[in-house]
């Protein structure tokens, strides 16, 4: 029974330590996807961009520029604004970067799994090549409003895979101060996203 009991003890120690080794860490981890929201970023026009770290769920600093720190560049928008380029660090124009990507045509909410591995890639110096391109005239995330002189999200999705290996689909919601309905065309420039982090491929638990 003495006997019987230590190996019951032993097989119980056995599986704490497997549990251990095995406990999610940054990059690898198995818990369940998590939406978030940034909302209302605005971009300083004096140093023209904002890195984003999705896995952190935040802007990092310029100075991290040419590091794997940072997954997109988001431009500083002014009413002139009349093209986004939106960078991914990917390698191309950052050496250091590991984040690829891709736009899908199917909106946010419908997107329930990241696109074979196959349809990721790095973003490139040619405007069109670029991942997300800079046209505002259907080819990209946003299309300009003659009529309102406003920029409006299309409904398609960004899908990264990050350095850590981590999905993320990201929707574009708003350019304007509050995300109104009907925005104010001065108001231009205040960034309101939501994305969702995975470490699979799977965006739904």
């Amino acid at each position: 029974m003495k006997y019987a009991l230590q190996l019951s003890l032993a097989g119980a120690l056995l599986l704490l330590g497997c549990a251990k080794e095995e406990s999610p860490t940054r990059g690898n981890q198995s818990s369940p996807p998590q939406e978030r929201i940034l909302q209302n970023l605005w971009v300083d026009t004096t140093t023209g961009f904002a890195l984003l770290d999705f896995v952190r769920g935040d802007t990092v600093s310029a100075a991290l520029r040419q590091t794997a720190e940072w997954d997109l560049m988001l431009p500083a928008l002014t009413p002139a604004t009349r093209s986004l380029d939106l960078l991914l660090n990917s390698g191309t124009v950052n050496p250091a970067g590991k984040t690829w990507g891709v736009v899908v045509d199917v909106p946010y909410d419908q997107l329930l799994e990241a696109p074979p591995e196959e349809q990721f890639r790095p973003d490139d110096t040619a405007a069109s090549r670029r991942v997300i391109s800079p046209s505002l005239t259907g080819e990209g995330l946003f299309v300009y409003d003659f009529r309102t002189h406003t920029l409006t999200p299309l409904p398609k999705t960004l899908v990264l895979k990050t350095r850590t290996g981590a999905y993320v689909k990201v929707q574009f919601v708003s350019l304007y101060k509050d995300a109104p309905p009907q925005p104010n065309p001065y108001q231009l420039g205040y960034w309101t996203l939501r994305y969702t982090v995975s470490s699979t491929r799977r965006f739904q638990p």
